[in-house]
C-alpha cells in the first residue's frame, strides 16, 4: 500500500498538516553518526571517526591523502555552536581547539580553493575551524522543501551521542 501521507511530507507538500506544532529532542548515536560518515570514505579520505562528549565538544579523527604529504592523521578537538535558531541564522560551527600540527593551519589557507571543490555543498573549512549551513546543506540532501516549516535545529552533544533539538511548525 502507497503511504500517501509520508509523501506528502516528503514532497514538502505541508498544506495538510497546517497548526502542526511539533517540538523534538532527537537523541542520535555516535555509533550511527559514525555509520553515516563512513559513506564518505573514499580513495582520497580513508578515515573519519566522530567521539562526542558532554558542552559540545565534538573529537574528529581522520586520515587523508594529500599531495606532496602522502597520508595524514589528525584527531582534532572542536567546540560546536550554532545551529538554525529562528533569527535567520543557520550556521553550525566547528572552532578547531587543538589537534591541528604546525603547518596545517597554512596549508588550509594555501589549499582553501581545492578543499572548497571538494566539500558538500554548505560546508567551508578555515584556518580557524568549520561552518555547516544548515539550511544550504538540508536543500542540497533534498530536504529545501521542508525549510520553511523549522523553526529551530540547535544540535548539542553527550558523551556518546548527538541530541538535535528541533521545532517544525506548518
Amino acid at each position: 500500500m502507497k503511504n500517501v501521507i509520508l509523501e506528502k511530507i516528503e514532497q514538502g507538500d505541508l498544506g495538510h498538516f497546517r497548526g502542526a506544532d511539533i517540538p523534538m529532542d532527537i537523541p542520535i548515536s555516535q555509533a550511527l553518526l559514525n555509520e553515516q560518515l563512513r559513506e564518505l570514505l573514499g580513495e582520497t579520505l580513508q578515515e573519519l571517526v566522530l567521539s562526542l562528549h558532554d558542552n559540545n565538544i565534538v573529537y574528529l579523527t581522520l586520515a587523508a591523502r594529500v599531495p606532496v604529504a602522502g597520508l595524514v592523521r589528525r584527531r582534532l578537538r572542536m567546540k560546536m555552536e550554532g545551529g538554525m535558531d529562528g533569527s535567520g541564522n543557520s550556521l553550525l560551527i566547528f572552532h578547531f581547539l587543538d589537534g591541528l600540527k604546525m603547518l596545517d593551519r597554512q596549508l588550509i589557507g594555501f589549499f582553501q580553493k581545492k578543499i572548497a571543490e571538494a566539500l558538500p555543498d554548505g560546508v567551508r573549512l578555515g584556518k580557524e575551524g568549520c561552518a555547516v549551513d544548515l539550511k544550504v546543506m538540508m536543500a542540497a540532501s533534498g530536504y529545501g522543501h521542508l525549510l520553511p516549516a523549522v523553526r529551530k535545529l540547535l544540535p548539542a552533544t553527550e558523551t556518546g551521542k548527538l541530541r538535535l533539538r528541533m521545532h517544525v511548525q506548518v
